[in-house]
């Protein structure tokens, strides 16, 4: 069933939105500003979110520093909002308070417990496509732990899992890109046949603000995907093409890549961790009896047609 959604009449209203520093925050926060929402961002590094401040009027946006595994570090933010969103996450664990404990778990309980005290109108929480507890993998599991810990505590939350998201900036397709053009040989972790469904930010961004304005979101679980399902193999060829580049495509035992993984655990932005191998067995792409962008009527992007708008 598809839901038109009008955008127009949307009420201004002020968000606060926690992990403003990343890629998919910044795309966000443009889609909010258009209908005039006042929108605090938080972030641990307010000066790594120093662009955003051209997006927005000097009363329309603000910048803060916050730590969402410190609860007392974020609730001024939440205790004056209508609307919270948290789209704090990494994807490998460093040196530190940067855990998938700390930041999917323990700050996704933070922030669900102050939008509770605070009675704030809407949480909205990003996961991620396979968030399981009960997953093998560490990631997975601390996403799917934080789910649970959010709607345990704010029933009314809305979920959105979006899979591997693409575009200008992104720490995907331009991370591979930049494999592509420094190694002749271009390792296939796992055999490189598992599948993403990548999806456009933009379409992603455009999801949230029309979930903003639905009462009927609440509660539910959205997963975002794109038009495409793309083979990790299939991915590198695509961007070989855009390139205009031959490199040697060679498919990687799950046996060296664990020895691999291993050895580059110590390195501060790893190709791949221990964790992400224990995912290569594993499709991210979207399950169609979950809510997903056609239900909100949105049109998605491929990356297959719109790759060399950002890969160069």
């Amino acid at each position: 069933m598809y839901i038109k959604v009008y955008l127009t009449n949307m009420k201004k209203k002020t968000i606060t939105l926690l992990g403003g520093s990343g890629f998919l925050a910044k795309y966000c926060i443009s889609e909010l500003l258009k209908y005039g929402h006042k929108v605090i961002v938080v972030c641990r590094n307010p000066y790594l979110a120093g662009d955003l401040r051209m997006m927005g009027s000097i009363d329309q946006l603000d910048i803060c520093r916050g730590n969402v595994a410190n609860k007392q570090s974020i609730e001024p933010f939440i205790r004056n909002s209508d609307i919270i969103i948290n789209l704090v996450g990494i994807l490998f664990e460093t040196v530190g308070n940067q855990t998938f404990q700390n930041c999917h778990v323990l700050g996704a309980k933070n922030i669900a417990e102050l939008s509770q005290k605070y009675n704030v109108e809407r949480l909205i929480h990003f996961s991620s496509i396979g968030a399981n507890s009960d997953s093998e993998s560490k990631y997975q599991k601390s996403k799917g732990l934080g789910e649970r810990a959010v709607l345990d505590i704010f029933a009314d939350a809305t979920i959105i899992r979006p899979s591997i998201v693409f575009g200008p900036g992104d720490g995907f397709f331009s991370a591979q890109s930049k494999l592509v053009k420094m190694l002749p040989v271009i390792p296939l972790f796992g055999g490189g046949n598992n599948c993403f469904q990548c999806v456009y930010v933009k379409d992603l961004a455009l999801g949230l603000a029309k979930i903003l304005n639905l009462e009927e979101s609440k509660s539910k679980i959205y997963e975002f995907g794109g038009p495409d399902v793309l083979s990790m193999k299939e991915i590198y060829k695509l961007i070989m093409n855009t390139l205009n580049i031959k490199r040697l495509l060679f498919p990687m035992p799950l046996s060296l890549a664990t020895f691999i993984a291993f050895v580059m655990q110590f390195l501060p932005r790893p190709i791949i961790t221990y964790d992400q191998v224990k995912l290569l067995g594993q499709d991210n792409i979207v399950n169609e009896e979950k809510n997903t962008l056609e239900s909100l009527s949105i049109k998605k992007h491929s990356a297959k047609d719109l790759i060399q708008t950002f890969i160069q």
